[in-house]
């Protein structure tokens, strides 16, 4: 076993490492992008392999240094962005570009949904919080709001095995900090063992006043799972990969806060909503806005079931994906 010393200067060799790996990804990055070299003349540069250059670029992508963004002529979106609206009724759609990879993909659509949140909220608001990677970016782009009296309520329980930035009681802590508003956190799982277990939480007192504050929100911001075996639910441990199955028998395409749907939004019961700890279907139909947000690719199906279901009044997804929605439909 090392010393402290020791361990430090490992420590510290460690980073001069990365350090230097993030300046190697930077200048090939620079010169391939912004000075306009080839691959073959980016590796002769730095006498680098080609190989290892193309590798640099893969790596310089994934880790955020390079950003890709496609920009859309602005009509072209205009008329995805209509064509949703005449086809689901819905209040407002915010498209954004597509990107090349997942993560840039997600902080676009954080940040409309978070231009969206500014300009929507007004003291004295209440916001109804889900839980998901979509839903936990957006507090990273509020920037400098307007300092808004709003409360920010937990509208679904966690789980121990959900990551802290997504946990929704920490996104209701961090949009409450960023907007100087409020939070009510909701000390409870995501889905109890049974239906039994699920009703001792539901009939708890502070659990009961957060539900209901949640009910009575003005806004609501909630992500769209879908019903595959590796869906966020079932990584979660909140049900089992055979439920899933069976709910996916039965119809099921997504879930809104775990009201499961199939593609024509209709509620899909199995047993599975007697579990969960939130609000209802019924619950989130009655508030004002509801803003689904949705960065994955491959949710055609759940965000066309959850358009159908009338949970939803407003969409924030990028193009790409809203066509798909739209194809799937029938409305292309």
């Amino acid at each position: 076993m090392g010393t402290r010393g020791e361990t430090a200067q490992v420590a510290t060799s460690r980073a001069r490492g990365v350090d230097r790996d993030v300046e190697l990804m930077t200048r090939v990055a620079s010169r391939y992008y912004l000075e306009g070299m080839t691959q073959e003349a980016v590796a002769r540069s730095l006498r680098l392999s080609r190989p290892k250059v193309g590798r640099l670029l893969d790596r310089a992508r994934t880790v955020g240094i390079v950003e890709i963004t496609v920009h859309v002529p602005r009509d072209l979106g205009l008329k995805v962005e209509a064509a949703l609206v005449a086809a689901f009724g819905l209040d407002h759609v915010l498209l954004v570009n597509d990107q090349t990879d997942e993560s840039g993909q997600r902080a676009s659509v954080a940040r409309a949904a978070a231009a969206f949140l500014k300009r929507q909220l007004s003291d004295g608001d209440v916001v109804a919080l889900g839980m998901g990677r979509n839903v936990g970016a957006v507090p990273d782009f509020i920037g400098t709001p307007p300092l808004r009296a709003a409360t920010f309520v937990s509208a679904i329980g966690g789980s121990p095995l959900v990551e802290t930035g997504v946990n929704p009681n920490e996104i209701c802590r961090r949009l409450a900090e960023a907007f100087a508003g409020s939070a009510e956190v909701l000390y409870a799982p995501a889905y109890a063992e049974t239906p039994a277990v699920r009703d001792a939480f539901i009939n708890h007192d502070d659990v009961r006043d957060v539900l209901e504050r949640a009910r009575r929100a003005t806004v609501a911001l909630i992500g769209i799972g879908n019903a595959r075996d590796d869906s966020a639910v079932v990584s979660m441990g909140c049900f089992s990969v055979s439920e899933m199955r069976r709910l996916r028998d039965r119809g099921a395409v997504g879930d809104i806060l775990g009201s499961f749907f199939d593609a024509d939004g209709r509620a899909v019961v199995d047993g599975i909503g007697d579990r969960v700890v939130a609000i209802g279907r019924a619950d989130l139909e009655a508030i004002p806005f509801v803003v689904a947000i949705c960065s994955e690719r491959d949710k055609g199906d759940a965000i066309l079931g959850a358009l159908r279901s009338g949970m939803v009044n407003v969409l924030v997804t990028n193009l790409s994906t809203a066509r798909t929605v739209l194809e799937l439909s029938g409305r292309s």
